[in-house]
């Protein structure tokens, strides 16, 4: 694989990092383009504040990706504790990204007295597309990686000796998916019901990486047969699901500026 994009004198640009940045950019420029196509009725966040959200949501992503993974490779990083910082190398999980973006996102959108649930609606179809592109990061540095095979999609990676498969990009194929169906749910009808159109990204992406769990080869099961993952994407289906059925009265109520 290619985890190093060049290297000029003392810099070197790794792929994982550039990807990350090129999502990142993806994201927040599609983002801010919808945000001007919005009726201003529906619209729950500006153009300008979307570039501030996404750069907390960022913060908080990494933070909370860098700490999961700290977390689930305790005994590694004791005996290098050096290691936690050198993010260039790869380990983001990225369940610990989403719920570390959460929590930062929503103190931004909260301080500015914000819908929660309808700006999730407004921007998730275009999070979605960025985490496509980040996982095309994933299969150049050689993390994330499948179950050996040797189908024709094989793909032998450095330090393996057989060949497995490129879930990184099944699921950068999945989430293209997602993105446009996501997209088509972003009408005027459902953005006027907070959470319609985030409760379909939970349930979907949700139910693409319980599935994708089976092929991956770097997890290791937690529970009852199932990885941690796994169950994280369970829970992510029911929440979705609520929101898909509770009432939108309360919905709004919930997400009323305090």
């Amino acid at each position: 694989m290619h985890s190093i994009l060049f290297t000029l004198g003392p810099v070197t640009l790794y792929t994982y990092g550039a990807m990350m940045v090129v999502g990142f950019l993806a994201t927040t420029w599609l983002a801010g383009r919808f945000a001007k196509t919005v009726a201003p009725d529906l619209q729950a966040i500006n153009e300008e504040q979307v570039v501030d959200f996404t750069c907390w949501s960022l913060m908080g992503g990494i933070i909370g990706g860098r700490m999961l993974y700290v977390a689930l490779q305790w005994p590694f990083f004791l005996q290098n504790p050096w290691e936690m910082l050198a993010l260039w190398h790869g380990g983001l999980v990225w369940y610990g990204g989403f719920f570390g973006g959460l929590i930062t996102g929503y103190w931004y959108i909260r301080s500015r007295g914000l819908r929660w649930l309808s700006v999730l609606d407004q921007f998730i179809p275009f999070g979605v597309l960025g985490h496509a592109i980040g996982r095309i990061g994933c299969f150049f540095n050689g993390c994330c990686y499948g179950k050996p095979t040797e189908a024709w999609c094989g793909v032998l990676f450095p330090g393996h000796t057989e060949r497995v498969l490129p879930t990184q990009l099944f699921e950068t194929l999945g989430l293209c998916l997602l993105f446009v169906l996501l997209r088509q749910l972003q009408t005027p009808a459902l953005l006027r019901k907070p959470g319609a159109v985030f409760s379909g990204y939970l349930a979907g992406y949700g139910l693409l990486r319980f599935i994708l769990e089976f092929t991956r080869g770097d997890q290791q099961i937690f529970f009852a047969g199932m990885t941690l993952q796994q169950w994280i994407s369970l829970a992510l289906i029911l929440t979705g699901m609520v929101l898909i059925f509770l009432p939108p009265g309360q919905l709004k109520n919930k997400n009323r500026p305090q």
